[in-house]
Order: structure tokens, then C-alpha cells, then sequence
């Protein structure tokens, strides 16, 4: 499968599909800079973003094989990859629709108050909102036994709840559940 190379935003251009309205690469797709756009990606093997840079889109993100940002992706529909998807940072689907047999993630996804006024986490809402903490200093707070109970709380979608035991380190990866057909 053929790797196509871009060095800036504009260059995403030339994948554009007028009729379709989406961006479509037929094979492999290197990125040497960050990416905001509007509409949809489809990349048929791998997406690779390199360190330091992120994916942001209007529409969906969809690599054949895997994706790879060294920061975020974000999406304003659904990101799948039939592999993995690996991000330095966090991943966010605002449909809440990722698919990938192994999602790697660092970080935590929105703001210091949304963990702040979750149930299992409100003992350290005050540490949490304290923004002289970094988030490092916040998974300190919790011993093993409450990192546990914070991760198996039922309020969780699974999205965050994966992205917590990576964080937290109960787990190097994730995978989206199986869905019915």
C-alpha cells in the first residue's frame, strides 16, 4: 500500500472528495503537522500523526488499519480504526462512537470540573479543581484500592472508563465492546 506524505494543512486539499464531501486517501497517510478541518477522513490503511501534533474533525476519522496522533484526536462523529488507535494525549468522539480493538491513551478528556462533581472522585474535588496541581499530581491522590473503585464506578461510559484505567495505569490499552449487529 502506498504512504502519502503531508507537511501543512493545505496539502489535506488534494485528498478532498468534491462529490462526497469527505477527505479520502487510498493507502497510508503520514502527517508531518496538525490537523483541523470540517469534514470527514477516510484513510484506507494507516493514519500517523507525528508527535506533538493532533487530529481535530468536523466529521468522522476512519483508518483501515490504524491511527496515531502524538497529542489528541478529536471528532465530531465517529473515530474507528480496524487495529488500534494510539494517542499521547486523549481521544473524544462527540457521538461517544469509537471502534478499535486496542485504544491507547495518556490523558483525560474535558475540563477539571467534570471529574470535580463525579461521585467517585468528589474526595478530591478541591485537589482536582486546584490548578497549581497537574494532572501527574492527581493520580497520586488516589490509593490502588480507590483508583479501583473510581474505575468501576456504573456512571462511566466506557469511553471515559477506559481512559481512566489508562490514566490511573490499571491498564496500558482499551478496547471498544463488541457491538450487536
Amino acid at each position: 500500500m502506498k504512504t502519502f506524505v503531508i507537511n501543512n494543512s493545505e496539502e489535506l486539499k488534494n485528498y478532498f472528495d468534491k462529490e462526497n464531501y469527505f477527505y479520502n486517501v487510498d493507502g497510508n497517510l503520514e502527517v508531518n503537522c496538525s490537523l483541523n478541518f470540517k469534514y470527514s477522513l477516510i484513510v484506507k490503511g494507516y493514519l500517523f500523526i507525528k508527535a506533538g501534533e493532533h487530529i481535530k474533525a468536523g466529521g468522522y476519522i476512519e483508518a483501515g488499519w490504524s491511527i496515531k496522533a502524538g497529542e489528541y484526536i478529536e471528532a465530531g462523529g465517529y473515530i474507528e480504526a480496524g487495529e488500534s488507535i494510539e494517542v499521547g494525549w486523549y481521544i473524544f468522539s462527540f457521538i461517544f462512537k469509537i471502534s478499535a480493538k486496542n485504544i491507547f491513551t495518556k490523558f483525560l478528556p474535558f475540563y477539571r470540573e467534570f471529574y470535580a462533581d463525579m461521585l467517585p472522585m468528589k474526595k478530591w474535588r478541591k485537589e482536582i479543581l486546584d490548578e497549581n496541581n497537574c494532572w501527574n499530581d492527581l493520580k497520586k491522590l488516589p490509593n490502588k484500592e480507590e483508583i479501583i473503585e473510581i474505575c468501576t464506578w456504573e456512571g462511566w461510559h466506557w469511553i471515559i472508563r477506559g481512559q481512566l484505567e489508562c490514566f490511573f495505569g490499571l491498564k496500558e490499552s482499551f478496547m471498544s465492546p463488541i457491538e450487536e449487529k
